[in-house]
């Protein structure tokens, strides 16, 4: 299983919130600057978030473009993306692959144009959830069905993979959410999940239910799993 490094972006700077909660924010500095300190450790794996994109008060793609361009064998880019013409963009720029979120609950037909123009195995999709199982969509600010709803509509699509996020865990180092494990097993492609990491152990726990992807934000930057590649 292979550990994909978190990169958050807020007005401009590399952040980690708990439970995506502005004012909570662990600051990390310039995202560039952190990218170069990610590449130059060894990592290959990153995963970038436009918190403001996601959140509709702006965006930061000019950063992006340029994480982009630093030479990851992997890069996928989530936030904000609600139309073909910027997940087409964020791909012409070296994106491995786009996140998409909100507009697969909100608009299926633009969904399938991203999926046309960019291809499926270009395309994960998140599936953000809180502690009723409920998908949150809109930066997080709304719940859109029930996470297994979600995983029967994604199951009609052929996509690179899903990207599971227990929002109540966020940023917060409290551990994994077990649950991952039913979930996981239901889908094709694969398989990442983010929120409450925090040691080796939860790591070991993912590969064991099937996680190809660990996304690690608050427990790498605060030194706990710096260094940590794969398992």
């Amino acid at each position: 299983m292979i550990v994909v490094p978190s990169i958050d972006i807020s007005n401009g700077v590399a952040v980690k919130r708990v439970k995506g909660v502005k004012g909570t924010e662990l600051v990390l500095g310039n995202p560039l600057e952190v990218g170069n300190k990610l590449f130059e450790a060894g990592y290959e794996y990153i995963h970038i978030v436009d918190l403001d994109a996601a959140e509709g008060s702006g965006d930061n793609e000019s950063i992006v473009k340029k994480l982009c361009k630093m030479g990851f064998k992997w890069i996928q880019v989530g936030g904000g993306i609600r139309n073909a013409d910027k997940a087409s963009r964020l791909i012409s720029y070296g994106a491995s692959a786009v996140v998409i979120s909100t507009i697969f609950f909100t608009n299926r037909n633009e969904f399938e144009k991203i999926l046309s123009v960019v291809g499926g195995d270009k395309v994960i999709i998140a599936l953000d959830y809180d502690n009723d199982y409920s998908v949150r969509i809109g930066g997080w600010s709304r719940k859109a069905v029930k996470i297994y709803d979600a995983l029967n509509d994604v199951s009609n699509y052929n996509v690179k993979g899903v990207l599971f996020t227990y929002v109540e865990y966020e940023g917060s180092e409290k551990g994994i959410d077990r649950n991952v494990k039913i979930f996981a097993s239901i889908v094709k492609g694969i398989k990442e999940y983010a929120g409450g990491i925090s040691s080796i152990n939860d790591l070991y726990e993912l590969k064991s239910f099937g996680i190809d992807y660990a996304v690690v934000g608050m427990a790498l930057y605060n030194r706990r799993l710096w260094g940590v590649k794969s398992v």
